[in-house]
């Protein structure tokens, strides 16, 4: 008897999206800055550092935050 792997058809993926709501852009010398939950950066199991990307796309414009992770003292994506 042998077993044959089952492949899903056509599997379509949807991203999980969680919206903090509006948030205020505040203003600190010469920077700008956006606070977030402190659990929105604890269920991505970084809380020191994030990566901030600027996305454009199709007439859209927002940012995207990535957990920099770090493996052997250099940090990655």
């Amino acid at each position: 008897m042998t077993l044959k792997k089952i492949k899903p058809k056509d599997m379509i993926l949807e991203p999980v999206i969680t919206d903090f709501g509006n948030r205020k852009v505040s203003q600190q010398n010469f920077s700008k800055i956006v606070a977030l939950p402190k659990t929105a950066l604890d269920n991505c199991g970084i809380t020191t550092d994030v990566n901030v990307k600027l996305v454009q796309f199709d007439g859209e414009k927002f940012l995207t935050l990535s957990p920099v992770i770090e493996k052997g003292g250099d940090k990655t994506e």
